[in-house]
């Protein structure tokens, strides 16, 4: 198992440096979102202080780790269909499929490459934060910060798998991915604490398990809580990977059968 996961680590990355622009471009844009975000937050300096003061105060680095954070669950809920999509276009998929190859392997597999990435981007916003901006990590909470991200990207990872489950049967569209990191964006308190929305739609953002990897990685580095002050959050994102992440994989084992019943496999 562990050379088909190289494998798959090593084929992903081939395919990523095939396209140097976007391979360079995309840490330029994250110092073109901290440059914009930053401004901004000097803008709105002591504005908005009483929204912020559990968080430190200062608004930049609030929106700092949520625009990080923003970037690595994306692995969760973008890489498994992303995946099968380039199979299905490429015509791999079918070959990938047939082989003697577990289901979970090839959906862990798929977002091997996208983690360690996601990792990088994480160190280069770090980089960024600190060295351009001086936000200060000094602070952080390390290991509370790392369990939060393992369990961010598993807690978002069946909803990728769903994504992909859906693209196998219907060949496009991609609901799951869309409408999630739009609400996101939205409601999971990635621009503004959730203070500032109604009532009603703090309900529904709690419902999101971003909201608790951000809200929880935000007391670990902005605040340096441990562990045991994260708990609350640790918890609940531990029982949405518990309770969706078999659901998701017993959807798309379903529909490979259903896309190998139907000789679709190889269609885009």
């Amino acid at each position: 198992m562990l050379r088909k996961m190289a494998a798959f680590l090593i084929r992903d990355f081939q395919v990523e440096v095939s396209y140097p622009f976007a391979f360079v471009w995309q840490w330029g844009s994250i110092l073109f979102n901290l440059t914009t975000f930053y401004f901004l937050g000097r803008l709105l300096a002591g504005a908005a202080a009483p929204y912020l003061g559990p968080y430190g105060g200062g608004y930049f680095p609030f929106v700092f780790v949520g625009l990080a954070l923003a970037a690595f669950q994306d692995v969760g809920l973008s890489a498994v269909s992303q995946t099968i999509s380039y199979g299905m276009y490429t015509g791999t998929l079918e070959a990938m499929l047939l082989t003697p190859t577990s289901i979970s392997t090839i959906v862990f597999s798929s977002v091997l490459y996208q983690f360690f990435s996601a990792l990088l981007t994480i160190l280069v916003y770090v980089g960024f934060g600190a060295g351009f901006f001086g936000v200060a990590l000094g602070q952080a909470n390390l290991p509370a910060a790392a369990v939060l991200l393992l369990l961010a990207l598993t807690a978002h990872l069946p909803l990728g798998i769903l994504s992909a489950s859906f693209i196998l049967v219907f060949k496009r569209g991609d609901p799951f991915t869309v409408i999630l990191g739009k609400l996101t964006i939205l409601l999971a308190g990635v621009y503004f604490p959730l203070q500032v929305l109604p009532h009603w739609v703090q309900t529904i953002s709690w419902l999101l398990p971003f909201t608790h990897a951000l809200e929880g990685l935000r007391q670990a580095v902005l605040l340096g809580q441990g562990l045991r002050a994260v708990a609350p959050q640790i918890a609940i994102l531990l029982g949405f990977t518990v309770l969706l992440l078999p659901l998701s994989l017993a959807a798309f084992a379903w529909a490979v059968r259903q896309a190998k019943r139907l000789g679709t496999l190889s269609q885009f």
